[in-house]
């Protein structure tokens, strides 16, 4: 019964067609299957789809083929929904790899998508191909090789700290577009504001961040460089956290110059003076799993996330991400991008704030410690040191 409303809506949508293109009839439940199959065959709108009557008119192609790919992707859509791929940890696709051609789906490699390709004369099937070549429904190459710099800045700024105008005159002086703030208890929209104020760009913070659910990494990007296609935060469903339940946020941002998507996020581990192996890999589980599902929603957007870890990049929690592994868990390799060198606690020691992304995702330009703050005092109210990592998207 909650499949009527995506038919209703596909056949609502479905009159726009490419009146130059030869279409042919194909019964309306596969039109339902085009909606089950997920984002990448809206594509097939874009060749020439209309509803008329009790079917729908999709491009020119053998009727089998055509059914038959989308009888596929509706199947390895719905075991991926439950599921993760039964390949190894970080498996994937090669480019010109067909991702459907056994059952569940995997997901093409970094740096391809799965598309639309004619093989031969009628017949229609997918392929991974590389981002730089992928064609668009007109035939013209798409944006998904456009490059994309961007700048990310996370900050542990003490629950207790209302000094917004300083945090923001921080901000300003490092004129970052994505800003990640571990311990923020001020009003998260008073903060977009501060932060407009002092950098002179529209700041806006993550989607559905409407109440405290933890400590976590609240997301606040440059709304003239980036709009939001969803996000949310998830109280971290973990009984032995220390000092305060904690959250993972997430949100999928999309580039306005280029239509790159990008998925930030972060966390807050909680503070273990003796160490806490498995507390901090269930909290990070928790937040991988939102990646995880935005990952398979938003195909090929890579995944850069930020927070204050409490740990070092030598611990053997944080070696294991590096690796692509939570405990025994398999997931995506990351770099450390920020590569942070010296104390990033106001008192001393080695950093615990850390910046990571997608394994081969970014070129970093530079990273670390921003040039504010001195050991022994505290910074605009935080007793953290701001770090940053500038970035190509690749």
């Amino acid at each position: 019964k909650d499949k009527a409303p995506q038919v209703t809506r596909f056949r609502r949508e479905a009159r726009c067609r490419a009146p130059a293109m030869s279409r042919r009839s194909v019964p309306l439940r596969h039109a339902a299957l085009l909606l089950l199959a997920g984002p990448s065959l809206a594509r097939a709108a874009e060749l020439g789809c209309s509803a008329s009557g009790g079917s729908c008119s999709i491009g020119s192609g053998s009727r089998l083929a055509t059914e038959h790919v989308l009888l596929q992707r509706a199947r390895g859509s719905a075991s991926s929904a439950s599921s993760s791929s039964s390949s190894a940890p970080g498996g994937c696709t090669p480019e010109g790899g067909n991702p459907w051609a056994k059952w569940p789906y995997v997901r093409c490699c970094l740096g391809s998508s799965a598309d639309f390709v004619r093989w031969s004369g009628s017949s229609w099937s997918f392929s991974c191909q590389a981002d730089e070549a992928r064609p668009s429904a007109t035939g013209q190459p798409t944006s998904a090789n456009a490059r994309v710099s961007t700048k990310l800045m996370e900050w542990n700024v003490h629950w207790k700290n209302r000094d917004l105008a300083g945090l923001a005159s921080v901000v300003a002086e490092n004129g970052p577009d994505i800003v990640g703030f571990d311990e923020l208890m001020a009003d998260v929209q008073e903060t977009a504001d501060a932060l407009s104020k002092a950098t002179g760009r529209p700041f806006k913070v993550q989607p559905e961040r409407t109440e405290w659910k933890g400590f976590g990494t609240d997301i606040f990007f440059d709304s003239s460089k980036w709009r939001a296609l969803e996000g949310g935060v998830h109280t971290a469903q973990c009984s032995d956290s220390r000092n305060g339940q904690r959250a993972a946020n997430w949100a999928v941002l999309k580039e306005h110059a280029s239509g790159r998507t990008l998925i930030v996020g972060g966390i807050h581990l909680s503070y273990c003076a003796e160490g806490c192996d498995a507390v901090h890999e269930c909290e990070l589980q928790e937040m991988y799993t939102k990646f995880e599902q935005m990952r398979r929603k938003h195909e090929g957007a890579p995944v850069a996330w930020m927070g204050d870890l409490n740990r070092n990049t030598n611990a053997g929690v944080v070696q294991n991400l590096l690796k692509g592994m939570i405990g025994m868990e398999g997931t995506f390799k990351v770099d450390d991008l920020s590569k942070v060198q010296g104390n990033t606690y106001y008192t001393g020691g080695s950093a615990i704030d850390h910046i990571f992304g997608e394994q081969g995702a970014f070129k970093v330009k530079s990273g670390g410690r921003t040039a504010q703050g001195v050991t022994g005092q505290w910074l605009f109210g935080a007793d953290h040191f701001p770090i940053y990592a500038e970035l190509d998207m690749v």
